[in-house]
């Protein structure tokens, strides 16, 4: 089973679904997707684009694993 899956990686914005520590997440998005710059892929303060909150439950595998917002 996936523990962590980087869906979508922009320029300043990244959204994974995780079952791993928001501190986990951080380290293996910035391991594989690094920003190229200065600062690093931290978890993001504020809701989805569309409302959702940040660490809602996976609509897909709700019991073990949320979807994450990340900015840098």
């Amino acid at each position: 089973m996936t523990v962590f899956d980087a869906y979508s990686v922009g320029l300043v914005c990244a959204s994974v679904c995780t079952s791993l520590t928001d501190d986990q997440a951080a380290a293996r998005l910035n391991e594989a997707h690094p920003t190229g710059i200065t600062s690093r892929w931290e978890v993001a303060d504020e809701p989805f684009a569309n409302g959702d909150p940040n660490g809602r439950p996976c609509p897909d595998r709700p019991d073990t694993h949320r979807h994450l917002l990340f900015h840098c």
